[in-house]
């Protein structure tokens, strides 16, 4: 691990370890025999581990057992393997000052390309490369004296510069998901397909760890299934023969080492079996639960609770067991919700109203059955062992608060219905009590929803709908009390009018 940032893109060190001189007459310049002898410090081991390819009694000189052996054969291969591993060990009684070039400078990089070297001494160079990426094995190049009859002098054989060829490997990891839309209480099924580090051989550490990050939205099953790749499996699974057993709990036994800065994994694997045993590519297979804090807080495309990412960890320097690797890999699901707004009609400021109740329906008119959680002072889909557990408060009944609002949180994408089922005190239901509301997550470039729902303009998952109340309206009315009254008191006026006028008409008379 570093934070060098050249190391971050991928390049790294190459350390040249030279492992024979060439014998070279200091006055005459010419090769003197033995031309080829084993470096001071690493003769001790080559006569220890490959007797035939040295001969301590003329000065450690390289036979001709070891110069005959095929350039890129297996046999000068399993050398250069346990020579690299011999000098890499801790502890090593090979004590080798290498020469170092950054491969930030000494590009291109990478598979079957060649690293050109300039101003190389006479001599056989094992290369090393550490930091980094990839995985490279071993290479090893020589510079070896040649007569140049043109100009009558002895030079490299190989000319100037040399290019090194180093084979090397970047693992990678890919995960899918088999949806992306979720409600609380459904099953997420993930797959990785990994690449198996390819160790060259007698590596000090062939770390392979898998280690998984659930956000809080998602609780781990606990049924993590691996097998190996298998390109010829039908249906396009590609599973071959299980090896889950070849792989063991890991425990991060440092703060430093956890890949998510300290926080411990859902679940870490570690590969414990013989790599002989392990394809190019394994599968793995595993699931989380969305639980009740699945719920878009802020903004649906950082902030959904649903993220799941996954590290492939291994070492990229094998010869010690001090430098590893982590590639992650991301995946992220979504769940949606609705809000509900109840108020009167007035023209002015609508008034909130609570009380209000509803129902809501999946498109199967099937009436849902939610739990309200008063720490987000929202309504949710309840969780499989919420379903049948009886302590548990389950109703069908959504009311709006003293805001006039319901809120519901983790569903799915779909087309739900919305039906009032009892007014507010004092209002009456509509005509149409039905609300069709709908939520739909178009795809984006990348071919997967963003999390932002198509009506949903402020981006957070929701979708917002408004529901109106009226009062009953006062119906006219005529031929009432009140008309009876004012004909009654009409009549007692002209009757008292007629008493008065015959009164004065007597007084008249007399």
């Amino acid at each position: 691990k570093t934070d060098n940032p050249e190391i971050e893109k991928g390049v790294g060190t190459l350390y040249a370890y030279k492992v024979i001189d060439v014998n070279v007459n200091n006055d005459s310049h010419q090769p003197q025999s033995p031309v080829f002898k084993w470096a001071k410090s690493v003769a001790p081991w080559v006569s220890t581990n490959f007797e035939d390819y040295i001969d301590t009694g003329n000065d450690n000189a390289v036979t001709d057992a070891f110069l005959k052996l095929t350039e890129n054969g297996d046999t000068i291969k399993a050398f250069v393997d346990k020579l690299a591993n011999a000098i890499r060990k801790t502890g090593s009684t090979i004590t080798l000052t290498p020469a170092s070039y950054e491969l930030s400078t000494y590009s291109p990089v990478g598979d079957s390309k060649a690293i050109t070297l300039e101003n190389i001494p006479l001599g056989a160079y094992l290369f090393l490369v550490e930091g980094g990426v990839r995985i490279y094995s071993p290479g090893f190049a020589s510079v070896y004296p040649a007569y140049d009859e043109k100009t009558d002098k002895w030079v490299p054989a190989s000319g100037d510069p040399i290019d090194v060829y180093m084979k090397s490997e970047e693992p990678s990891i890919d995960k899918t998901v088999e949806d992306y839309t979720y409600a609380v209480g459904q099953t997420v099924n993930y797959r990785l397909i990994v690449d198996v580090p390819d160790y060259p051989d007698n590596a000090v550490d062939r770390k392979f760890i898998i280690a998984d990050y659930l956000s809080e939205g998602l609780t781990f099953n606990d049924d993590v299934r691996i097998y190996n790749y298998d390109g010829n499996a039908v249906n396009n699974n590609y599973k071959g023969n299980e090896i889950t057993k070849s792989f063991e709990a890991y425990t991060f036994t440092e703060e430093k080492d956890h890949p998510a800065e300290g926080i411990a994994p859902s679940f870490a694997r570690s590969f414990i079996g013989d790599y002989s045993s392990l394809a190019e590519k394994v599968i793995v297979e595993y699931s989380a639960t969305v639980n009740e804090k699945a719920v878009v807080k802020v903004d649906a495309a950082t902030d959904n609770k649903l993220d799941n990412k996954v590290y492939l960890i291994y070492n990229n320097n094998p010869y010690t067991e001090d430098g590893y690797r982590e590639i992650p890999d991301e995946e992220r699901v979504y769940t949606y919700g609705i809000q509900v707004t109840k108020t009167d009609n007035s023209d002015k400021e609508p008034k909130p109203l609570r009380g209000a109740e509803f129902n809501l329906e999946q498109a199967d008119e099937t009436v849902l059955e939610f739990i309200y959680d008063e720490e987000d002072d929202a309504y949710r889909l309840p969780l499989a062992a919420e379903i049948t557990d009886d302590t548990v408060t389950k109703t069908t009944t959504l009311v709006t608060d003293s805001s006039g609002i319901i809120r519901i949180k983790g569903l799915d994408l779909g087309t739900y219905t919305l039906v009032e089922t009892k007014a507010p005190d004092g209002y009456e239901l509509p005509a149409d009590p039905e609300t069709v509301i709908t939520l739909a997550d178009d795809a984006d470039d990348s071919g997967k929803p963003d999390g932002i729902l198509n009506n949903d303009p402020d981006g957070n998952g929701t979708v917002e709908t408004t529901v109106v109340n009226t009062k009953p309206g006062i119906i006219p009315v005529t031929g009432g009390v009140g008309t009876a009254l004012f004909t009654i008191f009409g009549l007692l006026l002209m009757s008292g009018a007629v008493i008065l006028v015959v009164t004065v008409s007597r007084r008249k008379s007399h």
